[in-house]
């Protein structure tokens, strides 16, 4: 539209005044139209998550965005009918993955590592049951197994120790696009199918946009074989989540042989978690959270416990931080500067974090993030140190 004038012609050539309810009145109409004008509801969801975020206050702006977003609607359907042929549905791709017994995938974690990991499902539930993951650059190992579970980082010559598996993955591949199916069903907002054309593989890809409760992942689908070739992260606020990209995904590839097998290297430190797990679930360590938001427990922890270093207080220090006490730390350290805002942090399972600016009396300023794990012991909330996540930031050097 090239002027105010021209958009009032239009709006009087198709009946429309141009006043405060003009644009629902239009989207409305034009939404109904497009569901009955095709048969692939997908066209309508991929427009509903749009239309009501750009309209504007000025009637006139609600006027020109709503003939846009009619023409949109018409390219869409011209589009759809022309592209989306023969249409899709979350059936093929489960019909597709069943009797999986392997995966080999690339992936990448919500760090922005790449890492490797082979999966062996169980042939009766579909479920994962070993898992092999490596990170190359940071040279981590985490071997999950339903008995005993490692993580060995070669670096530091050193070995976790767990039992039962590392990794709790308690829905099978094939269920996830059943859960899609649901959800498609019940909130179809949330659920958006359409086409693109993948370069790599020289084919056009089906695509598929989930959103959910601080969830969102974008899927792409072989029109051929229905099963996933590529998965892409937008947004994950759940605890532990680990894999964010998937760049390379195989199905019912042969596994190398021994390859959930591990032996301890000579000389490595080790933890033993089942020690540790004891320590965090211990009422007796930990403080009482009766009372406060999460922030508020996290601030005070966190705070009672910087100040038991500061002041070389080894009894706090371990009761609130009882398999992480950095004793050793406590006297470079001058004051606590700040206590950050607590959130979650994909790939962390085990607590929420929250930042600590920390100044050192050379005068570098770091930032450690600590692991606040909230626990509930016989009606009781409470809360516990259960260790720092990565190394610290420095965010001013040493002066």
């Amino acid at each position: 539209m090239k002027s105010e004038r021209q958009i009032k012609q239009l709006a009087k050539k198709i009946c429309i005044k141009p006043d405060a309810t003009v644009d629902e009145r239009v989207l409305a109409r034009a939404e109904s139209a497009l569901a009955k004008s095709t048969k692939n509801q997908d066209a309508v969801q991929l427009m509903r998550p749009l239309t009501w975020r750009i309209i504007m206050k000025n009637p006139i702006t609600k006027l020109s965005a709503a003939a846009v977003i009619i023409v949109c609607i018409a390219l869409t359907i011209i589009f759809m009918e022309k592209s989306v042929t023969p249409a899709y549905s979350f059936e093929q791709t489960l019909q597709a993955m069943q009797n999986l017994r392997t995966m080999y995938m690339v992936c990448k974690d919500w760090n922005d590592e790449e890492f490797e990991i082979w999966i062996e499902l169980d042939p009766d539930t579909g479920i994962p049951r070993y898992c092999r993951a490596y990170w190359p650059r940071i040279k981590i190992l985490n071997i999950s197994r339903p008995d005993t579970s490692y993580q060995f980082s070669e670096r530091a010559n050193q070995v976790q120790i767990n039992s039962g598996q590392l990794y709790h993955m308690d829905l099978a591949p094939a269920k996830v696009f059943e859960q899609f199916l649901l959800a498609a069903q019940e909130n179809p907002e949330r659920v958006v199918i359409f086409h693109e054309y993948d370069q790599q593989s020289k084919k056009s890809l089906i695509v598929i946009i989930t959103r959910g409760d601080g969830q969102s992942y974008k899927f792409y689908i072989d029109p051929d074989t229905k099963l996933p070739v590529r998965v892409q992260g937008l947004e994950d606020n759940t605890l532990g989540a680990v894999i964010r990209d998937v760049d390379k995904i195989e199905f019912n590839v042969d596994l190398p042989e021994g390859i959930f097998d591990f032996e301890i290297p000579q000389g490595a430190s080790i933890i033993d978690h089942n020690h540790d797990q004891k320590l965090l679930n211990d009422p007796q360590n930990g403080i009482s959270t009766k009372g406060m938001t999460e922030q508020q427990a996290a601030e005070n922890i966190a705070t009672m416990y910087w100040n038991a270093l500061i002041s070389m207080d080894k009894t706090t220090a371990r009761k609130v931080a009882p398999v992480s006490p950095q004793m050793s730390d406590g006297s470079s350290i001058a004051k606590l500067v700040e206590v950050g805002t607590l959130y979650i942090q994909p790939g962390c399972g085990i607590g929420k974090l929250i930042p600590c600016r920390i100044r050192y009396k050379d005068g570098s300023l770091k930032e450690w993030k600590l692991i606040i794990k909230a626990r509930n012991i016989d009606g009781h909330p409470s809360c516990v140190i259960a260790g720092f996540y990565s190394s610290p930031v420095v965010i001013e050097q040493a002066k």
